[in-house]
């Protein structure tokens, strides 16, 4: 059985500001395309696309490319919430990835935190959309606590779909190389 990955884009009104509503739709374009880009990886992924702000609904591509997204009203985590419980039923694991800049309020996501870690056999991860995107809350709700920037797109859907559980660098940890030593 191929795996469901839920790839759930944030279009609550602070998706407007900054171009973001634009990023987010060219972020669901090009994950949708990586099974042609990546086929020795995703070719057997199977994508579902939504949107979130109130509440989540599903977005159907129109010829093969996601329609326009548009950003209204305030985010829901507790309608994203109800729909990860839904998504993922009693017996199935759940791979969902959130693209949002994370403006929602630190109650919800410590909510959203709480019932994802009691919750095993959830995999959800977050990709920070925007200058602004608040990354302490993106990396409160991602269940191993890591946030891809937007740019890293592609590995964040490797890592929803395919990755290990447990906790991961975040994209604000530095990466140090250091050349010349031996290995």
């Amino acid at each position: 059985m191929n795996p469901n990955l839920h790839v759930i884009a944030d279009t609550s009104g602070s998706m407007k500001e900054m171009g973001k509503i634009h990023l987010l739709r060219n972020l669901c374009r090009y994950a949708s395309r990586l099974k042609t880009l990546n086929p020795q990886v995703h070719s057997n992924l199977n994508m579902l696309f939504f949107q979130w702000s109130a509440e989540v609904a599903k977005v159907t591509p129109e010829d093969g490319d996601i329609p326009p997204l548009s950003a209204r009203g305030p985010s829901d985590l507790g309608a994203l919430a109800a729909f990860l419980r839904e998504a993922r039923g009693e017996d199935r694991a759940l791979r969902a990835l959130v693209l949002s800049d994370g403006h929602f309020s630190r109650a919800e996501a410590e909510d959203l935190a709480q019932e994802l870690g009691s919750r095993p056999r959830v995999r959800l991860r977050a990709v920070a959309v925007g200058a602004d995107a608040d990354l302490t809350r993106l990396k409160k709700i991602s269940s191993n606590g890591r946030v891809y920037r937007a740019e890293d797109i592609a590995s964040a859907v490797s890592d929803a779909a395919f990755g290990l559980d447990g906790p991961g660098p975040s994209a604000d940890t530095p990466i140090v190389v250091r050349f010349g030593q031996a290995r």
